[in-house]
């Protein structure tokens, strides 16, 4: 299921099921790079993986099963 969101959040990722999207309009590359990190730190604590695809200032951030 695809949400759109305005910012990656902790809560938002620990929400999200297997299969999940979420995308995001960023403001500018750092703005990007703060979202997919904060998505790359919650695999770690979710003990599971976060996809992150980029176009453009677009980022999608798909969840995906126990890493």
């Amino acid at each position: 299921m695809e949400q759109k969101k305005e910012k990656i959040t902790r809560d938002c990722l620990r929400a999200m099921k297997i299969g999940d999207t979420v995308v995001v309009e960023c403001k500018d590359g750092y703005d990007m790079d703060s979202q997919k990190n904060t998505a790359y730190a919650m695999q770690k604590m979710e003990n599971c993986r976060f996809a992150c695809k980029s176009d453009g200032l677009t980022l999608t951030v798909t969840k995906h099963g126990i890493s």
